[in-house]
């Protein structure tokens, strides 16, 4: 049996897709130590996994990033972009720390978030054990990736793209540069967003067709998507029979996190959506949602089982979580992708490229454009042709058996 650390930032987007990985390592046998923020504590334990939390200057709270995170409060659009990348670097020495007290007992295998900044120092260690990336974020190595321009247009759009992300990636980079010297006694030329191209493979939880094709340094092993969100996480609303497919239902998301703010996308879903011939399904995430009344098509819950739910939609609405986009793909539902944060704007393009959606980058849209997008997809089956599609692939994709395998031997 191997001994797997597992190193995930406290965000329920980064540790929903660990945690069946953790499960199926422990029913295989093999001891598993999580670490993690004090949030999830107990969800790791109750796996059976070992737990041990953050140091608190590097914990937070992503139910209230402003008062867990200093500094934070206030902060906007890019700066706020600028301002988190600075700081996830800044988490490397007290993650790696805290790593080391666990290497020091004997690690076969570190399965690291690619946020989780110690992973870079571990990986441009002389001596250390295996170390896999989890890939439950778009894949962008090397830094921004994009796919090659197609005519001028794209051209500018690539040399403007290219600046931005230089002057984001900045001050990251430079603190990410000084942590290495000061932990590891050296120099390095590797970008902090790339260090899981020096890791022994990454665990990439979509299929090859939402990734552009590209040439890495490293084993890339397309997983598929591993979240879980059966029938029995969350209790049907009493509407629950209405999916009965008499009326296409499209499903409306902001996600788990991003949902303080639900006129963004959901209220102009409502309002672009009121009045056609679909069921709208919103899940708020527990936001609030300020829309009164509801139109007559539009259902609403906090949360519903979307390994339940997703079979019963014609198209999906989100704001571009990774692996909510790989969830709907699993089940071979096209998208609508409104997002600017973060990783979304990856994920919108990725959607667009890939033909099984409309992807926006971008932080809302009007409720007009919202419409026409959805009409678009609905009327073109090409879409739901390429969803499928991957929806098929993805069912070729290594069982969480293999992936044990994959994860535990050398």
């Amino acid at each position: 049996m191997s001994s797997v650390l597992v190193c995930v930032l406290p965000a329920r987007g980064h540790v929903g897709p660990t945690k069946p990985i953790v499960a199926a390592l422990i029913t295989a046998g093999h001891d598993v130590t999580v670490i993690t923020g004090g949030r999830y504590r107990q969800t790791f334990a109750e796996l059976g996994a070992e737990v041990t939390v953050l140091p608190p200057e590097v914990d937070f709270d992503e139910t209230d990033l402003d008062g867990s995170i200093p500094g934070r409060a206030g902060l906007r659009g890019l700066e706020l972009g600028r301002f988190e990348l600075a700081n996830f670097v800044r988490a490397m020495p007290a993650q790696l720390a805290t790593v080391d007290q666990h290497l020091a007992c004997g690690v076969d295998v570190v399965l690291c978030d690619p946020l989780f900044m110690a992973g870079m120092a571990l990986v441009l260690r002389e001596r250390r054990p295996r170390v896999l990336t989890l890939g439950f974020l778009p894949l962008t190595a090397p830094a921004l990736f994009q796919p090659p321009p197609d005519g001028l247009a794209d051209i500018a759009r690539h040399a403007l793209l290219r600046r931005l992300v230089r002057w984001l990636l900045r001050p990251a980079q430079e603190i990410a540069v000084r942590q290495i010297r000061d932990v590891l006694d050296t120099e390095t030329s590797t970008l902090f967003m790339d260090w899981p191209m020096h890791s022994d493979g990454v665990l990439q939880m979509t299929c090859s067709r939402f990734e552009y094709p590209r040439t890495l340094p490293t084993p890339l092993h397309f997983i598929g998507p591993t979240t879980a969100s059966p029938a029995n996480e969350h209790a049907l609303p009493r509407w629950w029979g209405e999916l009965d497919g008499s009326t296409p239902v499209v499903h409306v998301t902001q996600g788990t996190v991003a949902n303080d703010d639900l006129s963004q996308l959901v209220e102009p879903a409502i309002a672009g959506l009121a009045g056609e011939d679909v069921l709208v399904v919103v899940t708020t995430g527990g936001g609030s949602l300020r829309t009164d009344p509801l139109p007559p098509n539009v259902r609403v819950a906090d949360f519903l089982p979307y390994d339940d739910l997703l079979p019963r939609c014609a198209l999906m609405i989100s704001n571009g979580g990774y692996g909510g986009a790989n969830h709907a793909l699993r089940y071979g539902v096209p998208l609508v992708v409104v997002g600017a944060s973060e990783d979304k704007r990856e994920v919108a393009a990725r959607v667009a490229w890939s033909g099984v959606g409309i992807g926006y980058p971008r932080h809302s849209v009007s409720p007009r454009k919202l419409r026409r997008a959805v009409r678009t997809v609905l009327a073109d089956p090409g879409y739901r042709d390429r969803a499928r599609q991957m929806a098929d692939e993805i069912a070729t994709c290594p069982t969480m058996d293999d992936v044990v395998k994959l994860i535990t031997s050398d």
